[in-house]
């Protein structure tokens, strides 16, 4: 009986026509499913169309006479709008600064763990990032002044297929994807471009000002499609740029810069970066991450000259990612290093007093960072410290008296040996200039 109530209305949904589509279906709306022993149309509705009468629209796409009786093996074309899905969902792994997810109309506090939903909106301020895992451990991280929402995150019922969509509003994303299933669909999007992955590392980019989108692939393959359906497969190295009307041909990325003093101890104020000039850069970009996977970025920066600087972080073990831009805004491939921050700042000044006929000159000296420090102090005659007429090592205090200095021009500086962990960082003072007039 229910079978027969269950065909009676199969039967009615089928005699309702079908409205005509405005423009022909592209082949990523379908899902194309084989059929198996026990299988029917009948049982596919029920079981994994959103509404059983769509079983009609199924059978006039495929020509199928009866919808009973369909020979094992035959691939059906079923749009995905008739199916159900169930949702999935990426978590935060990290976040920094000014991040904000935006769910049906409210602004939500994030939070690592966070859960992030189909629908959502991240969306990043200056200076700020967010990374997202997803459950076959892809990640999808927005660097700053950035805002992607998570169009598409299911599990389709029929096929067990994956996809993920993620629409990049302004700004950029980069996605380190898992090889997918051969179902599985990861794309990102801009309002302009498309780009489609099987498991690869790639960045897209979009200007909304300029509506002009880019993606980099810099590892596997990514499909990147665009007005007119022009696509364009980008192999690692390659990039494309989309305008509202033309993707452009595949175009080589620049390679890394190189950082000119790897190695070298972070011990100022501000970190500060020295890269060998790569040929064809325009400008570089700077990211400092806590991890060697750059989901957790603490800080970033863009400049056209090879000095680069950014904000200080804590003592410790980091890593900094330097890649370049080309003069068609492409962001080429990178280099990643790590490097140890240890703060040994030293700033000194001078102070004069007068003890009856002698006059006093009181050398201080001021440190940032952690750690228990000795010091070395040199006074010459020469500009580059060479030939010094006091040199004192082993000090504990931080200042020194030299009495009744004859008239001259004299230069200064100071050593500050820190001990930390049970490693010594040295770290010179800048040499500082002192001029006495014989005017006493």
């Amino acid at each position: 009986m229910r079978w027969r109530i269950l065909l009676l209305l199969l039967f009615a949904f089928s005699l309702q026509p079908i409205a005509a589509s405005a423009e022909p279906p592209k082949q990523a709306d379908f899902v194309h499913y084989r059929m198996r022993a026990g299988d029917n149309l009948y049982v596919l509705a029920e079981r994994h169309f959103r509404r059983v009468g769509d079983f009609a629209v199924v059978q006039r796409l495929n020509g199928i006479r009866d919808p009973r009786r369909i020979p094992v093996g035959r691939t059906l074309r079923i749009p995905k709008r008739l199916l159900r899905y169930e949702p999935v969902a990426a978590r935060i792994v990290s976040f920094r600064g000014a991040v904000s997810l935006r769910r049906k109309g409210r602004d939500l506090p994030v939070s690592a763990g966070m859960t992030v939903r189909e629908g959502d909106e991240l969306t990043t301020g200056a200076n700020s990032f967010v990374s997202m895992s997803l459950a076959d451990r892809s990640t999808v991280a927005l660097p700053s002044q950035s805002a992607v929402q998570v169009s598409r995150m299911r599990k389709v019922s029929l096929t067990g297929a994956v996809e993920r969509l993620f629409s990049v509003r302004q700004g950029r994303a980069k996605a380190v994807v898992t090889p997918l299933g051969e179902a599985d669909d990861f794309r990102i999007s801009t309002p302009i471009s498309v780009s489609a992955v099987r498991g690869t590392e790639f960045r897209v980019r979009y200007d909304a000002d300029q509506q002009r989108a880019m993606t980099e692939t810099l590892a596997g393959e990514v499909r990147m499609s665009g007005a007119e359906e022009t696509s364009r497969d980008l192999t690692a190295g390659f990039g494309a740029v989309a305008s509202e009307t033309e993707v452009s041909v595949p175009l080589s990325l620049l390679g890394a810069p190189r950082l000119a003093t790897p190695g070298e101890v972070q011990d100022e104020r501000e970190l500060a970066f020295e890269l060998v000039p790569l040929s064809g850069a325009r400008a570089y970009h700077v990211q400092v991450a806590s991890d060697a996977g750059f989901l957790d970025v603490v800080a970033e920066a863009t400049s056209p000259d090879t000095e680069v600087r950014l904000p200080a972080v804590g003592d410790g073990t980091w890593f900094v990612r330097i890649s370049a831009f080309d003069h068609q805004g492409l962001e080429g491939m990178y280099e990643t290093y790590g490097f140890q921050r240890r703060l040994n700042d030293i700033a000194g000044s001078v102070e004069v007093s007068r003890g009856g006929d002698y006059r006093q000159h009181l050398f201080r000296w001021e440190t940032m960072g952690e750690g228990e420090r000795q010091y070395r102090f040199q006074l010459s005659r020469h500009a580059d410290g060479r030939d010094p007429m006091v040199d004192e090592l082993g000090l504990t205090e931080q200042h020194f008296v030299i009495t009744d200095l004859p008239p001259g021009t004299y230069y200064w500086r100071v050593l500050a040996l820190q001990f930390v962990d049970g490693e010594a960082y040295e770290k010179w003072s800048r040499v500082e200039r002192l001029i006495i007039s014989a005017d006493r």
